[in-house]
């Protein structure tokens, strides 16, 4: 005889109690399915949004630095007398005999638009770029930093007694010295947009979705990241080897324009004030 339970067969109440288990099992999958695909699709959707920020930003950042970085050459004789002058104070000549350098060495007025143009689309993009990429920005622009603080000597400079220079004079002063300076860092200044291109590509194909915390261990490593930069810049690249010779070549730039000698100890105490000031 059939068991009975509230007037109806027992298997039925099984039969209905195994359907509801597969459809509750079956909602509950399709729960944590459509969560898992939406986090998932969610997840996709701010990839795409980062990486189209990215590849927009370090096209602009490739395209700006490209641009301003296209090559002349000095023609002759100039060039002869330019190569003495620089290797007389021990200067590299990266393309000997010839001397090429990036248009926006050829002035301080285009080196300086350059200069704030390049940090307006660093701190317009910096947030879309990744750690690798964004600690280059900040080493390059550590570097134009160097170049553009070296172009304030003739302002800041303690002439000697009687000594005077014009406002063109010192224009002038700080163009010859800027244009060596191009001549004597292109190498390694194509070499910083070489590794800069490469981290790009890299954070490209690479893309980290890791959003940097506010933390104590967070400002370390900002303060890990500027001592990088500090140690590459004056301890193994050619403008930190360069910084006492830029002093060296700004005396004998202000001998030359000035037509009169500085003496030793003259010397002596520039150097030492551009050392301070370095």
């Amino acid at each position: 005889m059939t068991d009975l339970y509230l007037g109806y067969p027992v298997f039925i109440w099984q039969a209905l109690l195994n359907l509801s288990s597969l459809g509750l099992a079956g909602l509950l999958v399709a729960f944590v399915t459509t969560f898992y695909l939406k986090r998932k699709d969610e997840s996709i959707r701010v990839a795409g949004v980062i990486l189209e920020k990215r590849v927009n930003a370090q096209h602009e950042i490739l395209r700006y630095l490209e641009d301003s970085s296209q090559k002349l050459e000095m023609p002759q004789p100039a060039a002869s007398a330019m190569k003495e002058i620089m290797e007389d104070h021990g200067l590299a000549l990266p393309y000997d005999p010839h001397l090429q350098y990036a248009d926006i060495f050829s002035s301080v007025e285009k080196y300086r638009g350059f200069f704030k143009d390049f940090e307006e689309l660093f701190a317009k993009h910096k947030l879309w770029l990744d750690l690798k990429v964004r600690h280059q920005m900040l080493l390059i622009q550590a570097y134009f930093s160097a170049i553009n603080a070296s172009l304030l000597t003739f302002d800041r400079l303690p002439l000697p007694a009687g000594m005077v220079l014009a406002p063109e004079e010192k224009e002038d002063l700080s163009n010859q010295l800027l244009f060596i300076l191009g001549i004597a860092l292109d190498e390694e200044f194509n070499q910083l947009l070489m590794d800069l291109e490469v981290l790009m590509v890299n954070s490209i194909y690479k893309l980290d979705l890791s959003r940097p915390k506010k933390s104590f261990l967070a400002q370390r490593r900002e303060n890990r990241e500027a001592k990088k930069v500090e140690r590459f810049l004056l301890k193994k690249s050619l403008m930190g080897q360069y910084l006492p010779k830029i002093a060296m070549l700004a005396i004998s730039l202000l001998e030359a324009k000035k037509g009169e000698g500085i003496t030793s100890q003259e010397a002596e105490e520039y150097f030492r004030w551009y050392s301070d000031e370095s």
